[in-house]
């Protein structure tokens, strides 16, 4: 049976290639300002969270134009998260010092565009989807996080942003991105507290018509 779904979803995505008008492909870099905050299990009661590290993004890009004002981005690349110290409150209720972790992800996102105008040179747009991201690497303090210590190593997570396609010519584009990414998954064990992704994201690329 699960053949079966996967086949039906390979279909289903060449069926949305066939019907895409000037498919791009492209690549796209940037930064994260990743941290991590302190949650019950469901992740929805914030009690905390970590100082922003600076981490960095890469990824391959394919974007299906449907219309003038809709568009599927598909992208497959490295995810930098993690988070600094806590604030000194929340060190002293849970004891969390020393915290700077890094989290190196593969990362996958599926992000629905909205382009407003129909103007080919300048597209401003909105973007929203799930984005989904397995854990290859840990670092804290030089060392890796000790397995019993992870929760999960498959992130899923809520994506949303705002950008623009810049046209440089006819088959060339430049865009610039920025957003927000809201892990859902448990990540890392800490005291009694569980630990979720949570990042701010800007990125720059290039997309070519093919």
């Amino acid at each position: 049976m699960k053949y079966y779904k996967l086949l039906a979803c390979l279909a289903f995505f060449f069926s949305l290639t066939a019907k895409s008008q000037n498919p791009e492909i492209g690549f796209r870099t940037g930064v994260n300002f990743a941290t991590l905050r302190t949650g019950d299990n469901t992740g929805t009661a914030n009690t905390g969270s970590s100082e922003y590290l600076t981490r960095l993004n890469f990824s391959i890009t394919y974007e299906l134009i449907f219309t003038d004002h809709f568009g599927l981005d598909v992208s497959l690349g490295y995810q930098g998260k993690g988070g600094g110290d806590f604030d000194e409150e929340s060190k002293l209720r849970i004891g969390i010092d020393n915290f700077k972790r890094k989290l190196d992800y593969v990362s996958t996102s599926i992000l629905l565009r909205y382009y407003p105008l129909k103007n080919k040179k300048f597209q401003p747009f909105i973007t929203l989807g799930p984005g989904f991201s397995y854990l290859i690497k840990t670092d804290q303090l030089g060392n890796e996080i000790v397995e019993e210590n992870l929760r999960s190593k498959l992130d899923i997570s809520s994506v949303a942003g705002i950008g623009a396609k810049f046209s440089l010519n006819q088959n060339l584009k430049f865009e610039v991105l920025g957003g927000f990414d809201r892990g859902w998954s448990k990540t890392i064990r800490q005291q009694n507290e569980s630990l979720f992704n949570q990042m701010f994201w800007f990125s720059v690329g290039l997309k070519k018509d093919i």
